[in-house]
């Protein structure tokens, strides 16, 4: 059976461990931040629950170490005090952010699109090739003219959804699904997100993309080349 590492306290740990159970998961309660990153290094886990606030270390901080530990997924439990601890949790390397309070049906069906997500085989060609834009799978690696960008799982898988199909309005709903294992009907900022951290790593101006263009109320379209203006609206 396949394990999880909760490090939680409070009521939703109890919950955590029902959800996990019923994903066929071995759930595994770790009390403190330094022992949750010293564990992925010698037993890979299937995914990683991490409360915002733990005894010894703030939720952030605690997955921007695992991050740099393992691959395996990973939920950060918020506790409702506003968009910046999410925002700063998907830019540190985390999959996923859920408020502590959801739900059981949305916790299970978020963990349930993680284990998903990391169960979805590689593509075999590793290498999008655009000229001056080249991704590069195998080593998550970006490539921008002569700089170089590492890339986190999700934001790799998320570019290479939308360069997969250049020139194409994605639709939201569709990104959604096929990168995050999201259900259709699903509110979140998640991806709003991670477009903004591939538009730095691009080079871009938020304002004026000229590589991942806003199609306004429809989703985002991957454009290649050097410049774009077209009448899509830039988020």
């Amino acid at each position: 059976m396949l394990r999880t590492l909760l490090a939680s306290r409070g009521p939703s740990t109890e919950l955590l461990c029902e959800c996990a159970a019923e994903l066929d998961l071995r759930p595994e309660i770790v009390p403190t931040a330094d022992e949750l990153v010293k564990i992925p290094d010698r037993t890979p886990a299937a995914l990683i629950v991490v409360d915002m606030h733990l005894p010894d270390a703030h939720g952030i901080d605690v997955c921007r170490r695992l991050r740099r530990e393992t691959d395996a997924p990973i939920i950060v439990l918020g506790d409702g005090t506003g968009d910046a601890d999410r925002v700063l949790a998907l830019e540190v390397g985390a999959d996923d952010f859920v408020e502590a309070d959801c739900g059981r049906a949305e916790l299970l069906e978020r963990m349930r699109a993680a284990l998903r997500r990391s169960s979805r085989p590689a593509p075999v060609d590793g290498v999008l090739d655009f000229g001056r834009i080249r991704i590069d799978r195998d080593r998550l690696r970006l490539h921008v003219g002569e700089r170089t960008e590492d890339l986190t799982p999700m934001e790799l898988d998320l570019i290479w959804a939308l360069a997969m199909r250049p020139g194409e309005t994605v639709p939201s709903e569709d990104l959604l699904r096929d990168v995050w294992g999201y259900p259709p009907g699903v509110r979140t900022r998640t991806l709003d997100v991670h477009i903004g951290r591939l538009r730095r790593k691009l080079g871009e101006d938020g304002r004026n993309p000229q590589h991942i263009i806003t199609v306004r109320r429809v989703g985002y379209r991957f454009e290649p080349g050097a410049d774009n203006e077209e009448e899509a609206d830039a988020a």
